[in-house]
Order: structure tokens, then C-alpha cells, then sequence
């Protein structure tokens, strides 16, 4: 059995990589866990895709880019919540969701053409337009600034929808049941008055 397979309630599993990248476009940001001095360690950084790879930011000079320049075991984990599910009893009640586990490989890349579209992916996946719209890395920048590409060996997603499922017993106690959504959405954007008072919001925020 591989590491990723869903083992309890496999109907909810996926293994489909288009959906998969579907998914990782979508979320803000994946925790990344690796082994290091035998102790686990789970950080949250933003990424990227490109084509059939993930795509970290990372500070030269830190600890987890030393530990993933050349990482064989490193896994991905992501979520998105999207309902509270009350069931009438607490054993039934549950969540909504999307999630993945990614099993793979990372290694530090220094393609410059690489790194400039895993940028432009990790910030126009939000705002279409921002990565032209923005000054460029300076020489100095640019030099404290690492890319790590991760390669997928194994992965599967998850995922829940609809209703409680409810025990028969349980269908006519008078006891509320359903969904309360969860959204995460952009909200109104907030003008920097120091420095950007009398500068026009962009196309690309417009619509928020």
C-alpha cells in the first residue's frame, strides 16, 4: 500500500493530478514537513506551480532552505474548510472540506527563467496582473531570495460535501441540523496613505 492511499472512507479520495494543481492554485499556502536532528518539523509557505512541479520561496541563508537544498523525503499538506457540518448528534457532526497530502523531493533550483515563473504564478494566482504591475528584484534582492522545486512522487486529496449523515434513530429528534458555509474571500482593498494616496486602485482589484 503507498503511503498517500486514503484508507478510511476511500469514496472520498482522489488521485487525479489535474485536480490536484486545481486545487494547490486555489489554496493560499501549503505546510511543509520534514525530518531534521529527529524531530519533525511543519512550516507554512507560499507556493507555486509550474507545469508538473511545486515551487517554494525561501531566504537564503535559512534553516529550511539548508534542510531542502537536496531533501529526499519531504511531504505538502493543504486544506481549505468550506462548511461546519452540525449533525443532531456530536458523532455524526464533521467539516466540509478539501485537503491533499503530497509525498515527494525538493532541491534548490538557480534557473533564473524557473524562479521569474514560479514568481509570477505564486502572485498572479491571486491578483492576475500584480506580477507585471510590480518593481522587479534588485540585484541585492535577488541574491538573498532561493527557489525550492518540489517534485510529487505520491499524493492523494480528500474531500467532503453535502449534508449530516444522519443515524436513523436520530432523523426526528428536534435537534437543528445542516451546513454553516465557510468562506475565505478577498475583502475591500485597504490604501496605504503613506504611499499610495493619490494612486488609481488597479484593474485587477477593482473587482474586490
Amino acid at each position: 500500500m503507498k503511503k498517500s492511499e486514503v484508507r478510511r472512507l476511500k469514496d472520498r479520495a482522489s488521485y487525479d493530478r489535474n485536480e490536484l494543481f486545481e486545487f494547490l492554485n486555489k489554496t493560499y499556502f501549503v505546510t511543509v514537513s520534514f525530518l531534521q536532528d529527529e524531530n519533525i518539523f511543519s512550516i507554512p509557505m507560499l507556493h507555486a506551480v509550474v507545469k508538473d512541479k511545486i515551487y517554494l520561496h525561501a531566504s537564503v541563508g535559512s534553516r529550511i532552505l539548508k534542510q531542502l537544498t537536496d531533501c529526499s523525503k519531504v511531504t505538502l499538506a493543504a486544506t481549505d474548510v468550506h462548511g461546519i457540518v452540525l449533525s443532531k448528534s456530536l458523532f455524526n457532526s464533521s467539516m466540509n472540506y478539501q485537503s491533499a497530502v503530497i509525498f515527494g523531493s525538493t532541491n534548490r533550483i538557480t534557473d533564473e527563467v524557473l524562479m521569474y515563473d514560479a514568481f509570477e504564478n505564486m502572485v498572479d494566482r491571486f491578483f492576475k496582473g500584480r506580477y507585471e504591475d510590480a518593481r522587479k528584484p534588485s540585484k541585492n534582492e535577488w541574491l538573498q531570495t532561493a527557489m525550492i522545486e518540489f517534485t510529487i512522487d505520491e499524493f492523494s486529496l480528500k474531500k467532503r460535501t453535502g449534508m449530516p449523515k444522519e443515524e436513523e434513530d436520530d432523523k426526528k429528534l428536534p435537534i437543528w441540523s445542516g451546513v454553516v458555509p465557510v468562506e475565505t474571500v478577498f475583502a475591500k482593498p485597504e490604501i496605504d496613505t503613506e504611499h499610495s494616496k493619490d494612486i488609481e486602485l488597479p484593474e485587477y482589484l477593482k473587482s474586490l
